[in-house]
């Protein structure tokens, strides 16, 4: 009697979660390619946003929601770039770097004025945790331009981000995607440490 109960709670919690449990297998797969800097990440990552934008709309955190259809484009642009894309004239590929010191002020200036536009979009569709889902939402925008340009330091944000991420989560009870972002936590971390060796072998490679 206990298994049948258990297996028919199993079943039930399933049918009223797939569209989570989807986006969180899906995501993880881009994220572990991603700290692989393999090219099928970006893949994984259309497929992924594809699913979380149903999920953040039942949440009606429409930052996040709106930030998946970026993050499809942003993926299309990803792939492409770590196909055919350079870092310069005077590389012959994209390779992991950080970023140059004059390009971090612009950076900088960009992601504020990213926040400015997302604050006041967001404003306007009324979702809940209107400052963080903005912050965060301006955190993963500038962090995927910088993963898909081969910057180190897009998992240094994507950290900011994921911790950010677990609280908003929490609050909202989506319990399956706070385990999601605390694992990407982690991930993260092990990125920024894996690209940081990268580079600098990748930077011995091109001397």
């Amino acid at each position: 009697m206990l298994t049948t109960l258990t297996i028919e709670s199993l079943i039930l919690w399933l049918k009223e979660n797939y569209i989570e449990i989807l986006g969180f297998i899906t995501s993880l797969i881009c994220v572990w390619l991603n700290i692989r800097a393999n090219i099928w990440g970006w893949f994984w990552a259309i497929i992924s946003s594809a699913i979380s934008a149903v999920f953040f709309y039942k949440l009606q955190l429409f930052g996040d929601m709106n930030l998946q259809f970026f993050f499809i484009v942003a993926s299309i642009y990803g792939w492409y770039e770590w196909k055919f894309g350079e870092k310069d004239k005077t590389t012959q590929k994209l390779t992991i770097t950080f970023l140059p010191n004059y390009f971090i002020v612009w950076v900088s200036i960009a992601s504020v004025a990213c926040f400015g536009v997302v604050f006041l979009v967001l404003k306007q569709l009324k979702g809940d945790f209107l400052l963080m889902d903005a912050i965060t939402t301006t955190l993963s925008i500038v962090a995927t331009w910088l993963m898909a340009r081969k910057y180190v330091e897009n998992w240094i944000l994507w950290i900011i981000a994921d911790v950010l991420y677990v609280g908003m989560y929490f609050q909202k009870e989506a319990y399956l995607y706070t385990l999601l972002y605390a694992i990407f936590l982690a991930m993260a971390t092990k990125g920024f440490i894996d690209w940081r060796k990268k580079s600098f072998l990748e930077a011995k490679v091109l001397a």
